[in-house]
């Protein structure tokens, strides 16, 4: 009893630390801002404990194919760096790997047999499991963040719709626009215009590179299309507002794809419901008929 109460503890504290590494505190305040007083080369040989390990990390999975176009695309969208995603997957395989080799250990306290290799065998499992949940977990964040950074584009393209009614030029009304909203597309938009607009560079092609960058195929059609609205002159403003709706009925469409596709997904889950229900009826009659 007191062996099992002491492993327990352990295995719980083991828990809390991977939880607490995976998910830490959020740093305070004041010491960020101290960093500031430092000097340039003083400030970069500071690293956190974290930054460490996640840099430790990244070199030692990098032969399991941590790197590639998508991962970075993914991180990218998902403000996310690479170190973070390398420690939740170290995390996730350690805790995957030490889950069932801390239930043999009880096991084995409180005298009862269990295969060592069956014990390998769910370990390597369990932690080739748990090593693909971060990634499952980022793809998932970067999706959320692609469908908002679509509604954030129609609102986008509506303002720059208005300002050119109100008769500023087309970067004007580019730049303008985007410094009105707070969502992190504007924000992306809103950066990438001020370094167009600092490397003397047309805002067309900055929009095409970010829009490579974030994977984003609506801010690709909006390059190419501020491309042709520059050279041909074709009529802006209807243009504008024509793939703003456009893009919130795709929105509209999609949300509505995605409820359908819950809904059916809940059905399986109501008929083994249905099934266990029916069964837990009809059990006595069973029952008595086979007793006889």
């Amino acid at each position: 009893m007191t062996v099992g109460l002491a492993l327990g503890t352990v295995i719980g504290l083991g828990l809390a630390v991977v939880f607490w590494g995976l998910f830490p505190p959020r740093e305070p305040l004041q010491s960020r801002l101290s960093e500031l007083d430092r000097p340039t080369d003083q400030r970069r040989r500071v690293a956190t404990r974290r930054e460490k390990i996640g840099r430790a990390a990244v070199q030692s999975l990098r032969p399991l194919g941590l790197r590639g176009r998508r991962i970075e695309r993914d991180l990218r969208v998902a403000s996310q760096s690479l170190e973070e995603l390398a420690v939740a997957k170290l995390g996730m395989m350690l805790l995957g790997a030490g889950l069932p080799a801390g239930i043999w250990i009880i096991a084995w306290f409180s005298r009862a047999w269990v295969s060592p290799g069956l014990v390998a065998a769910a370990s390597t499992l369990g932690g080739a499991l748990l090593f693909l949940v971060p990634d499952l977990s980022l793809r998932e964040r970067a999706r959320n963040r692609h469908r908002e950074l679509r509604h954030q584009i129609s609102v986008y393209l509506d303002l720059v719709g208005l300002h050119l009614s109100g008769g500023a030029g087309m970067e004007r009304a580019l730049s303008d626009s985007a410094a009105l909203g707070t969502a992190w597309g504007f924000v992306e938009i809103k950066r990438t215009l001020r370094q167009a607009q600092l490397s003397n560079e047309p805002p067309w092609t900055a929009l095409e590179r970010l829009g490579r960058e974030l994977g984003s195929a609506e801010l690709q059609e909006l390059a190419a299309w501020l491309l042709l609205a520059g050279t041909s002159g074709s009529r802006v403003r209807l243009s504008l507002h024509t793939k703003a709706r456009g893009l919130r009925e795709r929105a509209l469409n999609e949300a509505e794809t995605e409820a359908q596709q819950s809904t059916e997904r809940m059905s399986l889950p109501v008929v083994l419901m249905f099934s266990g229900f029916l069964g837990l009826i009809g059990y006595p009659a069973i029952a008595a008929i086979v007793s006889s």
